[in-house]
């Protein structure tokens, strides 16, 4: 569903009026789109964020390469933000799964004694920085398994890449919090609808993996 959908599927259960099918540029340019459809356009995209860090949704998941250098440690991956999270790091030069490491280990075994140098078993995130112990001693090539999160909707006709109804009820029921109360639909119910659609929809995604069924919706 593309972004001027999503807002309209909102606005209309607020019994709100629409926006017209000919705006097409940056919804905070539009001259046409009112103050409170630019505010049902937030509240899509913040529910749009809810919705994605409960679950590593399969449409977000990638793969990307980094190639090492020697003696050098640590890489920057441009592709992804600090709302992508990292599934596996594989070693693909050597064929070996490297394991995660926490700030504290990282820091122990690269300042503390002599560095070492050689294939990878270990691997460190900040950000988008990927950070390898022991340090490449070599080229090698390494994927990482990723889920990087959409951008923000911004324009007309850009399309969503999660399930578009659990976005639309998480805006609705965001937006009938912001009023208080909508036409007898209370804040509480709104979001326990929205809460169970969220659940069945991560439920109907998890069946296409195996066991990654652990999960959290507030």
């Amino acid at each position: 569903m593309a972004f001027r959908q999503l807002i309209n599927s909102v606005l209309r259960r607020l019994r709100e009026d629409t926006i017209p099918s000919d705006w097409s540029g940056d919804i905070l340019d539009a001259t046409d789109v009112g103050d409170y459809q630019q505010l049902i356009s937030e509240l899509v995209n913040e529910s749009k964020q809810v919705c994605e860090d409960a679950w590593n949704w399969g449409d977000l998941r990638t793969i990307e390469t980094v190639t090492t250098a020697a003696s050098t440690a640590s890489y920057t991956m441009s592709n992804l933000n600090n709302r992508s999270r990292v599934l596996q790091v594989i070693d693909d030069t050597n064929d070996a799964v490297l394991t995660q490491m926490s700030d504290n280990s990282f820091y122990n075994y690269t300042y503390v004694g002599t560095s070492q140098t050689g294939s990878p078993t270990f691997y460190r995130m900040k950000g988008n920085e990927i950070s390898f112990w022991p340090t490449p001693d070599a080229v090698l090539s390494v994927r990482v398994h990723a889920v990087q999160p959409q951008s923000d909707l911004t324009t007309a006709t850009q399309a969503l890449t999660i399930p578009d109804n659990v976005v639309v009820l998480g805006a609705y029921a965001l937006a009938v919090n912001e009023r208080g109360e909508d036409g007898g639909t209370l804040s509480d119910a709104a979001a326990s609808r929205f809460s169970q659609a969220l659940t069945d929809a991560i439920s109907q995604d998890e069946l296409r993996t195996v066991n990654e069924s652990t999960w959290y919706v507030g």
